[in-house]
């Protein structure tokens, strides 16, 4: 993921931890006769119930360890590194992800619910320092390529809706057809009306978002003013520089 991207994300998990974990009542669940089918795995409509709770619960640390895995051409990784991996990842102190209550917490849990669920598949690895066997996680073989490339579209600024298609993200040529954006230069308000020229929530002046750099620019102007990218003009910026030679 983009370093923007992570730092996008990490307000979700820092200063203050606010992904709570999976509920007590998961492990119950995984055991339960009624909840599993008669090839012993857990039914689907049961198992579509569990992946959205995890999701909710743990939203960005569940997708960024698939993340990690995916950058690491998901070769197996052992439990503390994929921590350090995030640590790294979101700029965390030390000891975030891998201090032994942190990690158990945060990490070592989740990882076994997500083998439990058929999205993790546990394997022996040996650590090449200290030559310890321990035990790695990689994406199953199974769901990796469709996981990468949802991945890479979320990453990219792409949904993750479950009701909907992913939405790429929205490039220059498609600004041009529908107008470009601009932001509200008081509440940060978004809007791609073609005539705006005041935001709709707080009535102050808007200013255009350029596509390439995401710098704000005057209505007025062709063209970025810090990256030089052309900028899609609405009806309203036409209006304010009519007249001017």
């Amino acid at each position: 993921m983009s370093n923007a991207f992570n730092k996008l994300l990490k307000k979700f998990i820092w200063p203050r931890y606010q992904e709570k974990g999976p509920p007590s009542y998961f492990d119950s669940i995984f055991f339960d006769k009624e909840c599993i089918d008669s090839t012993g795995q857990i039914n689907q409509p049961v198992k579509s119930i569990l992946d959205l709770t995890v999701l909710g619960y743990r939203p960005v640390t569940t997708l960024s360890i698939f993340s990690v895995l995916i950058e690491n051409q998901n070769r197996p990784m052992y439990g503390a590194h994929i921590g350090r991996e995030l640590e790294d990842m979101f700029q965390l102190p030390k000891g975030w992800y891998t201090k032994t209550r942190y990690y158990d917490n945060r990490v070592g849990k989740l990882l076994k619910i997500l083998c439990r669920l058929g999205y993790l598949e546990e394997t022996e690895i040996v650590d090449s320092l200290t030559k310890r066997r321990l035990i790695g996680y990689h994406i199953s073989e199974s769901i990796y390529a469709a996981t990468k490339e949802r991945m890479n579209t979320f990453a990219q600024g792409g949904g993750f809706s479950i009701f909907s298609p992913p939405v790429k993200t929205v490039k220059s040529k498609t600004l041009e057809r529908t107008g470009a954006v601009k932001r509200c230069t008081n509440c940060q308000a978004l809007t791609t009306s073609t005539r705006a020229q005041h935001c709709e929530l707080c009535g102050s002046p808007l200013k255009l978002v350029c596509p390439k750099c995401n710098q704000e620019t005057s209505l007025e102007y062709l063209y970025c003013l810090s990256c030089g990218q052309r900028i899609a003009r609405s009806q309203a910026s036409r209006s304010l520089t009519k007249g001017k030679p």
